[in-house]
């Protein structure tokens, strides 16, 4: 583009000034956008991480999910987090069948998602005797950690009464997981009480450090206000393991301006790099911790690429190297 012609505005030297001055403000800002497109993922400390990294089957659907085991270990990723009904389907004489699957794939059953397990703040029922069936299960898969979400809701003015209930009843949730040799992780969740740095902090501060672990989703707590990178460092001593996964410029606008507005959107997530996630943030925080426990891939809740879930997989696959991870 030659900046010494005018612009069809108009055609004397003060408009020809104002289209110089336009073009240069463009081309300055989008050489910003995308100089922090590439910083958000090739910028990192020296030095690679040292989290082994597994991928979250969640992303397919059920009838794909043996498939997504195959593509979770031929991508290279370590282990995988798998949801509850993966129980359901193949406690009993299926359970060899599974086991037999992942030592296979060389894939460390990490987590299993305890899906059934809500604590709810207003209801006081006693959820132990499902945990133990996610339990018995897990020890079985030779896995490591129990998930478990509250039933809460966001904006919800608990007394101090009923969140230290719902510290007791996780705690004795945490009980039955150590019964088994497993770890029990509460993951605060968009759309549950533990959405807000508030709710979540309340909670944690209700439970027992030595019971109730803390599983991070950096995407969740980005969707909710919080930055992920602060609750790392205030709660490294209890940080289980961590979800990646981003959240859509859009979306993280209008929540943003308030939470509400993007309840009922179909799509909250994205794949990593492609949002508004700070991970280099993230990053910084995990090495000043030294944090060296397991980073799971979660991608839900996404608009599907053509390639379909592989596709998906792939992409994240190929951001978390160059986030520094050894995949």
């Amino acid at each position: 583009m030659d900046l010494n012609k005018t612009t069809p505005e108009g055609t004397s030297g003060g408009s020809g000034l104002r289209g110089r001055r336009d073009f240069l403000k463009l081309a300055t800002t989008s050489s910003l956008v995308a100089w922090s497109s590439a910083q958000m993922l090739g910028a990192r400390d020296s030095g690679a991480m040292p989290n082994p990294v597994g991928y979250a089957t969640i992303s397919w659907p059920r009838d794909q999910f043996e498939h997504a085991l195959h593509t979770i270990s031929n991508l290279g990723f370590q282990g995988t987090q798998m949801l509850g009904w993966v129980e359901e389907t193949y406690a009993g004489s299926k359970e060899k069948e599974l086991l037999n699957l992942v030592h296979q794939l060389k894939l460390q059953p990490v987590a299993l998602s305890a899906s059934a397990v809500r604590v709810d703040p207003a209801n006081p029922v006693d959820q132990s005797a499902r945990l133990r069936q996610y339990a018995s299960f897990q020890k079985e898969m030779g896995g490591k950690y129990l998930q478990v979400t509250d039933a809460g809701k966001p904006d919800e003015k608990y007394s101090d009464d009923q969140i230290g209930a719902l510290g007791a009843r996780m705690n004795a949730l945490g009980k039955v997981a150590q019964d088994y040799g497993l770890s029990l992780g509460y993951h605060p969740h968009f759309g549950t009480y533990g959405e807000t740095r508030e709710g979540l902090g309340r909670v944690l501060a209700a439970t027992d450090p030595a019971r109730v672990k803390l599983i991070a989703d950096v995407a969740h707590l980005t969707l909710g206000g919080s930055n992920p990178a602060e609750v790392i460092r205030a709660y490294h001593q209890r940080l289980l393991f961590l979800h990646f996964k981003d959240v859509p410029r859009n979306i993280e606008q209008l929540a943003r301006k308030d939470r509400n507005l993007v309840r009922h959107e179909k799509y909250h997530f994205c794949e990593i790099g492609r949002g508004m996630v700070n991970f280099p943030a993230i990053l910084s925080a995990l090495r000043s911790v030294a944090f060296k426990g397991w980073i799971i891939v979660e991608l839900d809740g996404y608009r599907v690429p053509p390639g379909g879930p592989d596709e998906s997989a792939r992409i994240n696959r190929n951001a978390v190297r160059k986030l520094g991870f050894k995949v």
